[in-house]
């Protein structure tokens, strides 16, 4: 497994330094690897497609000059996708959370890094596309986390609320004079909080004590984010 990831990295940073050809295989790979094993296919199928796709969009940011670094963040969360999906990992529920929050990270550093917020239609294409992923992402959260069955419906109704009241805080804090890392952080740790909530709620454990937490966490977090963050024009 540890040698997929590393051929994951080698096509992705050929990708970047050579050609976009290299790109059609690192798809085809990756298509390859992660459906061979019929197993935890549907499952996982949104963090799959979020990394690939999040490759492809990363390659035309700024930041992504530094290529090894790049390369070894989504080859280690391709590593981390095939171990939860084809059970390599004895304790799959921690490396999951990380692996999710990490492609929330992920969604929304590209949203704050490309810089296009003065081109409404583009904005508006961009927002929509960060909802749907968001979206998935949630819904796949909640497949996974949620001790209780719960019905389509009331899964999708959860997931479009929590993505869309992503989406709201996404707009407000782009205005901030922050650096994507640090607006994407801040985004992270409002995802993060809402997932806690509603797992919470839906296994009927939420309590005042929960919610004091989860407000008191957000502001030392968020205080911690803006003492780290340098203003930027």
């Amino acid at each position: 497994m540890a040698l997929k990831a590393v051929i994951f990295s080698g096509l992705l940073y050929l990708s970047i330094v050579y050609s976009l050809w290299f790109m059609v295989a690192l798809w085809a790979f990756a298509l390859y690897f992660y459906f061979r094993s019929f197993f935890n296919i549907h499952q996982y199928l949104a963090s799959f497609l979020t990394l690939l796709i999040a490759s492809v969009l990363f390659i035309n940011l700024p930041f992504t000059v530094y290529h090894l670094p790049f390369t070894i963040f989504f080859a280690f969360l391709f590593f981390l996708l095939l171990g939860i999906k084809n059970l390599i990992f004895i304790r799959r529920e921690p490396l999951y959370y990380l692996l999710n929050s990490l492609l929330f990270l992920t969604v929304f550093i590209y949203f704050f890094s490309s810089n296009n917020f003065d081109q409404p239609f583009w904005f508006l294409i961009k927002s929509l596309a960060i909802f749907s992923a968001t979206f998935f992402l949630f819904k796949e959260f909640l497949t996974v986390s949620v001790p209780v069955p719960l019905g389509s419906q009331k899964m999708n109704l959860m997931a479009v609320g929590s993505a869309f009241l992503s989406l709201q805080f996404l707009w407000v804090i782009a205005f901030l004079p922050f650096r994507s890392l640090n607006t994407a952080s801040l985004a992270l740790l409002v995802a993060l909080i809402l997932e806690d909530f509603i797992v919470h709620h839906l296994s009927g454990t939420i309590n005042r004590r929960i919610v004091l937490r989860n407000i008191t966490m957000f502001l030392i977090l968020a205080m911690i984010i803006f003492g780290a963050s340098k203003w930027s024009p």
